[in-house]
């Protein structure tokens, strides 16, 4: 123990002299001699608020060294920094027999410590410290090289987020990047931690092309205010596939960056996922492990996985689907397997004034958008390949049933489908869609398709007069035992119930009683904030225990936003009240789709490429991060990371202090002479 901070018997009067005489101490010890420490009498008790000023309580830090230690004595000190013995070792203590006259001696010392030229010159070093003064010395010292550092940092993030094909790592420049990267991640996270927003995770794991299993992380938040928006977040190297990795690795990385347990507990809204079992099982998936930490938790399974799920079933129930499903998959190997063949059929389509349109395939791991293009370049092309076919003998089983009445009905069955389903599936990847209007796609969609098993698309029309006239686009058609028709009836009917069974639930099965009763319940009170479901005369009343419930799940102001509701219909949904806000961006920060992971993929793929597969998975993620959530050239302030840059004593454009790179000689050639 350190002999100045040692206790001592003092007396009332020698301890209040000292008070009074009250001066400044040195530098090193301002900031540690704000809080006092009450020592009170046994059995007293000393009201904390009543001793303690808040300045106090922000100038805390550790006291300097003694006097024997520092090899300075205290008399040679100056007179302003010379302090009473009692504030510096914390040996501030009350006099008095009861709790009243302890507290008024308190009172008098804290007053006259707050009126005296220490305190004060301690708030004013205090007030000092948020001016950034070492900061903005060291831009001054360097304002030459300012901003040809500045151009140095636009360029390199020009090139890291227009040019990552290109992309050649340089130390310096994937520093840059780095340190951008990081700094716009602060940003994000305390503006979310600080303004206590909701906050929605979304994450899906993949593999490199490196064979690294990563996990890709998005947030969704209604950050500035706005309404809530997806970002991504961060790409992490996975030890395993398991769910407690994953689990621990997607907790791990919230923490690390700036979201404590204390803030997960409060706005930690929802998670959102794909339909593995790793993620959604029910005894230990990573869903499972988040709800028995976070019970409010609120877990959604994709939209669009559980739309490819729906078609998966209806593969299953209707019989001819298979069949199509093969036959088109022997085009795509046609036309994809052998060169030759593409360069033919594309002077086919050319002789016809026809654009080739590429031919994918259908109903696979793919979403049902790239189902949808294949078959409607089929549709387009179909004389084109009729042509090509014809050119060779060993494409006559192919033309046989390319010409077949059935196929060009199955054709027409699929293509209305595929387009109900494509569109339906780009408006669930939409990035401002929400799960009110969602809900609402849905039902509209269920019912087109019920009333498309007696009402026949625009296509399924087509093929039908094609079939009485035996004629399809110049190309004459003609009987196929051997390819089996599509119902349509059937067809629309079973995508009617799947699609009804996959998407009502809020979990991964398509059997309803899966889903916990409070996910059921949520979606069925969020139609209270849709206008259009308000009865005629709507009382005042309406909707009150729905907003309630709202409120719990969500975590929102329960009355604010009863009274706002209530506003709102009083203006009948003709304004938003201001009340009822939070409750509407919750609700929207609720993710629909982790469709944008998939793009996160994209990006990863276009980024680490076979030529550039070593690439470390946090310079990967701090890439993308720029490629996925960085402003336009034209508005990035470059000025702020080069101030953070240079504060952290980082080199300037201009500095010549480091060793210039070696460059290989190149080995001279006799023909140089002649150029």
């Amino acid at each position: 123990m350190l002999s100045w901070l040692k206790g001592s018997k003092r007396t009332r009067s020698e301890s209040e002299a000292d008070s009074q005489t009250d001066t400044i101490p040195s530098q090193s010890n301002l900031a540690g001699a704000g809080q006092s420490q009450t020592r009170g009498n046994a059995g007293s008790t000393i009201d904390t608020e009543d001793i303690v000023t808040s300045n106090e309580e922000e100038a805390i830090n550790t006291p300097g060294p003694s006097e024997h230690e520092s090899g300075v004595r205290e008399d040679n000190w100056p007179e302003w920094q010379k302090a009473s013995q009692e504030w510096c070792g914390f040996l501030v203590s009350p006099f008095g027999r009861d709790k009243s006259t302890q507290q008024a001696s308190l009172r008098k010392k804290i007053k006259e410590h707050k009126d005296s030229i220490y305190h004060k010159k301690a708030v004013e070093i205090k007030n000092k410290a948020t001016h950034n003064v070492m900061q903005k010395h060291i831009e001054d010292m360097q304002k030459a090289d300012f901003t040809s550092t500045c151009n140095v940092f636009r360029t390199a993030y020009k090139i890291g987020k227009h040019d990552v094909s290109n992309f050649c790592i340089r130390t310096t420049r994937a520093n840059i990047l780095d340190h951008i990267s990081v700094e716009m991640k602060k940003k994000v996270v305390n503006d979310i931690v600080m303004n206590q927003r909701k906050l929605c995770v979304l994450i899906d794991e993949s593999t490199t092309i490196s064979g690294k299993s990563v996990l890709v992380i998005y947030l969704r938040s209604a950050i500035c205010s706005e309404e809530p928006d997806t970002i991504f977040f961060e790409l992490i190297e996975l030890e395993s596939t398991t769910a407690k990795d994953i689990t621990d690795a997607l907790l791990d990385s919230l923490h690390k960056n700036g979201f404590d347990i204390n803030y997960l507990q409060n706005h930690f809204l929802a998670f959102a996922c794909d339909g593995a079992s790793v993620m959604l099982g029910r005894k230990a998936g990573v869903a499972t492990q988040l709800v028995s930490k976070f019970p409010s938790l609120f877990v959604w399974h994709c939209s669009n996985h559980r739309l490819e799920l729906a078609v998966c079933d209806v593969l299953k129930e209707v019989g001819g689907i298979n069949h199509f499903k093969i036959f088109l998959d022997q085009l795509y190997t046609l036309c994809h397997a052998s060169p030759k063949n593409q360069r033919e059929l594309t002077e086919s389509a050319h002789s016809l004034g026809q654009r080739l349109l590429v031919i994918g395939r259908v109903l696979s791991v793919r979403w049902v958008a790239s189902s949808e293009r294949t078959v409607k370049a089929v549709w387009e092309n179909f004389q084109a390949l009729h042509i090509h076919f014809t050119k060779r003998a060993k494409y006559k089983g192919l033309n046989d049933i390319l010409t077949s009445v059935s196929f060009v009905v199955n054709l027409g069955v699929m293509f209305d489908a595929l387009t109900e389903l494509s569109d339906l599936s780009r408006m669930l990847q939409r990035r401002d869609m929400t799960l009110d209007h969602a809900d609402r796609l849905l039902a509209r969609q269920i019912r087109v398709f019920e009333s498309m098993i007696k009402t026949p698309g625009p296509h399924t029309q087509t093929a039908t007069e094609a079939n009485e006239e035996k004629v399809f686009k110049n190309v004459t058609l003609h009987d196929n035992q051997r390819v089996l028709k599509i119902n349509p009836g059937q067809f629309f009917r079973s995508l009617a119930e799947n699609i009804k069974s996959r998407m009502t639930p809020t979990t991964s099965s398509h059997v309803s009683r899966t889903s916990s009763e409070t996910s059921d319940c949520l979606l069925t009170d969020l139609k209270v904030l849709q206008s259009d479901s308000w009865p005629p005369n709507v009382d005042i009343l309406f909707g009150d225990a729905e907003v309630r419930r709202l409120c719990l799940r969500l975590r929102v102001k329960e009355r604010e936003s009863v009274n706002g509701f209530r506003e709102y219909l009083d203006l009948k949904a003709s304004k938003t009240p201001a009340t009822l806000e939070p409750l509407l961006k919750a609700v929207h920060t609720i993710a629909v789709s982790t469709s944008e992971c998939e793009r996160a993929f994209s990006s990863m793929n276009d980024t680490l490429t076979d030529k550039r597969n070593s690439m470390d998975i946090r310079r990967l993620s701090n890439l993308m991060f720029l490629k996925c959530n960085g402003p336009p050239l034209h508005q990035f302030n470059a000025q702020t990371y080069v101030r953070s840059w240079l504060g952290k004593g980082r080199r300037s454009a201009s500095c010549t202090a480091c060793e210039s790179p070696t460059m290989s000689q190149a080995e001279p050639k006799t023909c140089w002479s002649l150029f």
